[in-house]
């Protein structure tokens, strides 16, 4: 049995449209507040802009932390560096095939239709990209040791190059 257990942490680059919402939506949130005694309608306007920021606050670091263990990937999303949400668990077992962006054999699967999970920090590194069930096409960036501990689960699967 894989007793294998790994943590790969991941982060995006930030997203300063997020952040420049963020500001314009606090400024505006607080100019409401200075209007609150004039109308009703200024403190909903308030409140809704200052949910605006509190969203976009969310937005603006964005990480994702891989872990693998015993032939299972769970996903988890982490939004301004506080807040955990769990995205996906993926079983080894159910992946029809996993290889680098480009490889080979992935060939097969380019033309069908999937949905598209990107996990992956959005820059100029190398990404590994797998097809679970048919229905999901899911990108990571996956490090070494991760891809490793892949292949040793499913070397029919899952190819390194």
């Amino acid at each position: 049995m894989d007793q294998t257990f790994l943590e790969v942490l991941v982060a995006r680059k930030k997203n300063m449209a997020a952040a420049i919402l963020k500001v314009v939506c606090g400024i505006l949130a607080a100019l409401s507040l200075l209007m609150l005694p004039a109308s009703v309608f200024f403190l909903a306007t308030a409140l809704l802009f200052g949910a605006g920021a509190y969203f976009c606050h969310l937005q603006e670091f964005i990480e994702y932390e891989y872990s693998y263990v015993c032939r299972e990937l769970t996903v988890d999303k982490i939004m301004a560096r506080s807040k955990r949400k769990s995205e996906a668990n993926y079983e080894i077992d159910k992946i029809e095939v996993g290889a680098p962006q480009g490889s080979y054999h992935l060939d097969a699967y380019r033309s069908r239709n999937y949905r598209v999970k990107d996990y992956s920090s959005r820059s100029d590194v190398k990404t590994y990209v797998f097809y679970y069930e048919g229905q999901v096409k899911v990108i990571l960036d996956a490090d070494e040791g991760l891809l490793q501990a892949f292949h040793g689960a499913a070397p029919s699967k899952m190819f390194l190059n």
